[in-house]
């Protein structure tokens, strides 16, 4: 169904050399706004005409990662204004207030082509941890970068500290991999799955917010997302009816609500204005025929969902029964 799309996790560890203070409630606030603001610095090489007089947005990595505009040649989803950046970051451990030398980590997942530019993160990660990031310019060096295999937790060294040599590996994740596990979960006569959602998670449906998700609301906007993805950043497309796809995912029941409204907000760097990241946390189970969504919920898990996945809000895992 989607042959050509997969994605790839990178773990982080950093090793602060300052005290860095980051985003008191969402981490990855710092983290992206930080990398966006010294990767334009490093790659642009018009930034009084990036955004809308860029020349070059189609090629330029800074435009292709983080102002993506539909190809000219786009026959699907011309009309879509927000197309998802192709990358999302992860914070694991990273506290608003870290202690001098204890080891950070994050993951990066880098998704279609966006896994060409690993290089292009590296290089402007280790020139952030020189120049210092977060509120207090807090320094830090990369310890490691290990690339691991989402489904199979399989890891491998590819960038070194000491030696600063990239050891270039691939361990991606594919659909057809999640395709292939799901049969493997089907095939137990599975009925239940929990989702947990870890960071907040913001879906909407007919133009309101969710707050009670049922089944259906989540698998329509994986879905989405991942559709658009893989056009974008794989020129591929799921080859699906996707109202008969929702209207089936509508007769999935909830037999557990166990979420609560998380509170979140951010400033932009570029307009001073807050913007409400806010969302669900906390756990769903859905009983019913969930066999098919199961390859969609399988890769949605490292792809994240909803408003502001590329921050890490979105991040969901699934436990089947």
């Amino acid at each position: 169904m989607l042959d050509g799309f997969s994605l790839a996790k990178y773990r982080f560890f950093l090793v602060p050399e300052d005290r860095l203070c980051l985003h008191p409630d969402n981490p990855g606030n710092t983290l992206r706004g930080a990398f966006s603001l010294a990767f334009k610095r490093l790659v642009c090489s018009t930034p009084r005409e990036c955004r809308a007089r860029c020349q070059q947005k189609q090629t330029c990595p800074y435009g292709q990662l983080f102002e993506p505009s539909p190809p000219p040649d786009a026959e699907q989803l011309r009309r879509n204004a927000d197309i998802p950046r192709p990358f999302v970051y992860r914070p694991l451990d990273i506290e608003a207030q870290s202690r001098l030398m204890d080891p950070l980590r994050f993951d990066l997942i880098l998704m279609g082509k966006a896994m060409a530019m690993f290089p292009y993160f590296l290089v402007t990660f280790r020139e952030l941890g020189e120049r210092g990031m977060g509120n207090a310019r807090g320094r830090f060096r990369i310890r490691q970068v290990v690339q691991q295999h989402p489904l199979t937790h399989e890891g491998v060294e590819i960038y070194n500290g000491q030696d600063e040599i990239v050891r270039p590996h691939t361990l991606s994740l594919t659909y057809a991999e999640c395709e292939r596990k799901a049969h493997e979960l089907a095939m137990q006569h599975i009925g239940r799955v929990t989702v947990r959602f870890h960071t907040p998670t913001c879906l909407k449906s007919e133009g309101a917010i969710v707050r009670q998700p049922a089944f259906h609301h989540l698998v329509k906007r994986v879905r989405d997302r991942i559709n658009a993805l893989a056009y974008f950043y794989a020129h591929q497309t799921l080859a699906l009816d996707f109202k008969h796809f929702g209207v089936r995912a509508e007769h999935v029941r909830t037999v557990r609500m166990a979420v609560q409204w998380e509170d979140r907000s951010r400033r932009s760097w570029k307009t001073g204005h807050q913007h409400d990241m806010g969302g669900f946390i906390g756990e769903a189970t859905y009983e019913g025929a969930i066999a098919e969504f199961l390859p969609l919920l399988l890769l949605g898990q490292y792809t994240h969902v909803g408003k502001y996945a590329v921050w890490g809000n979105g991040w969901y895992t699934v436990t089947v029964e």
